[in-house]
C-alpha cells in the first residue's frame, strides 16, 4: 500500500494545480458548465482512481498470497489470530476487516489531504513536494515527541496502512478511525472551497 499511497500522491496531486499552471482557470470559469461541473468533477475521478488502487492492490496481493503461501489457513476451524501485540485472540475475518477497512481509509483520506494541497498550489511540481511531505511528516513526528500526541500521528495515513501499527491501534481502531475521518472531510472542504474561491480572484 506504500507503493499505492506514492501513486496517489502523484496521480491526485496535480489535478487541481494544473490548471493554475497553465493558466486555464480562468477559461475553465468563464463558462456555465466549467463553474458547475469542474470541482465535482475532479473530486469524483481523484477518488475514483483511488478506490481503482486500493483494489488493484488488495486483489494482487490476494494472488501473491495464494500463489507462495495458498489459502489453507482460511480452513483453520478456529478463525483465530494471535499477534503478541494483542492481548487475547481475535476473530480473524473481524482482523481482516478492520485491516482492509484502515487500509481503505488511509488512502481516502490520503487523496482528500492531496486534493487539498493541489487546491492551494500554483503549480504541479510544487503540489507533488508538498502532498508528500504531507503524508511523510508524520513519522517524524512519531520519532520525535511522545504523550498523547501519538494517538493523532498514528491516524495519519503513512501509519493506517502498515499492518505492525494496525497490531498497536487494534482495540481503539475506532477512535483512530474517527481522527482520520475528520482530517480528512477537514482537509477536502478546506482544498475545494480554497479552489472555488479562485473563480471569483
Amino acid at each position: 500500500m506504500i507503493l499505492g499511497s506514492i501513486l496517489i500522491i502523484c496521480g491526485v496531486s496535480t489535478i487541481f494545480a494544473e490548471e493554475s499552471q497553465t493558466k486555464m482557470l480562468p477559461l475553465i470559469f468563464s463558462t456555465e458548465e466549467g463553474r458547475r461541473k469542474d470541482v465535482p468533477a475532479k473530486t469524483l475521478a481523484s477518488f475514483t482512481f483511488t478506490i481503482f488502487i486500493f483494489m488493484w492492490f488488495v486483489l494482487v496481493n490476494l494472488v501473491l498470497c495464494w500463489m507462495i503461501y495458498g489459502l489453507k489457513g482460511f480452513e483453520n476451524i478456529f478463525w483465530m489470530v494471535l499477534s503478541q501485540h494483542m492481548l487475547q485472540p481475535v476473530l480473524f475475518l473481524k482482523y481482516l476487516g478492520i485491516l482492509l477497512g484502515l487500509a481503505f481509509q488511509a488512502l481516502l483520506s490520503l487523496c482528500a489531504i492531496t486534493l487539498c494541497v493541489s487546491a492551494y498550489q500554483d503549480s504541479s511540481f510544487g503540489a507533488v513536494i508538498i502532498a508528500a511531505v504531507c503524508w511523510g511528516l508524520p513519522v517524524l513526528i512519531r520519532m520525535f515527541f511522545g504523550g498523547i500526541i501519538w494517538l493523532i500521528v498514528d491516524s495519519m495515513p503513512i501509519f493506517l496502512v502498515m499492518s505492525g501499527i494496525v497490531n498497536d491501534i487494534y482495540e481503539i481502531w475506532y477512535i483512530v478511525l474517527g481522527i482520520n475521518i475528520c482530517f480528512a472531510i477537514g482537509g477536502l472542504v478546506k482544498g475545494l472551497v480554497s479552489y472555488k474561491t479562485k473563480q471569483f480572484a
